[in-house]
């Protein structure tokens, strides 16, 4: 083999070899669906904290079914994990006190409000799982990886996917 031949073969198994150890440290290929999971919690437009997945997790979660109704579609069933939306702005250093309204946005574009005073008389949740599963993000197709849920809410209109935003105004 010639000595040119020679380099360029070594060139191209070190660079595979490097492609190879950079994809292993990145993962493998394996999808972490925790990854860009995070809340940021505003007051008067400013950032005043922000939770990841791992921190919703830690606080004791709430299991809760309820009935799924989407326009065109029969009503399904389902249980939820996750939280209460007051403990989780709790946690993380959000008071409502004085507050008239929280809005919950999603990465669709979609935002709901809420008043205040709803906090005393309905259970309003962030959830990250669904029938045992966690909620994936828009790209594979899923409503995660957080969700506003209000389980009294006829017909799932106040629901918002994608959450990644809470404004207390």
């Amino acid at each position: 083999m010639k000595k040119s031949t020679k380099i360029v073969s070594i060139s191209i198994a070190a660079l595979f070899l490097a492609s190879v150890v950079l994809w292993l440290l990145n993962g493998g290929g394996m999808a972490d669906e925790d990854s860009g999971a995070v809340i940021s919690f505003k007051e008067k437009g400013i950032i005043i904290a922000e939770a990841d997945l791992e921190y919703v997790r830690s606080f004791d979660s709430v299991k809760f079914k309820t009935v799924i109704r989407s326009s065109g579609q029969k009503p399904v069933e389902a249980e939820y994990t996750g939280i209460f939306l007051a403990d989780l702005l709790e946690g993380a250093g959000v008071s409502l006190d004085g507050k008239n309204q929280v809005t919950v946005k999603g990465a669709d574009g979609y935002a709901w409000t809420i008043a205040v005073s709803e906090f005393d008389e309905k259970e309003i949740y962030i959830a990250y799982e669904m029938n045992g599963q966690a909620l994936l993000p828009a790209e594979k197709n899923g409503f995660g990886p957080f969700q506003l849920v209000i389980p009294g809410d006829p017909y799932s209109q106040r629901w918002c996917k994608f959450v990644y935003e809470v404004e207390v105004e």
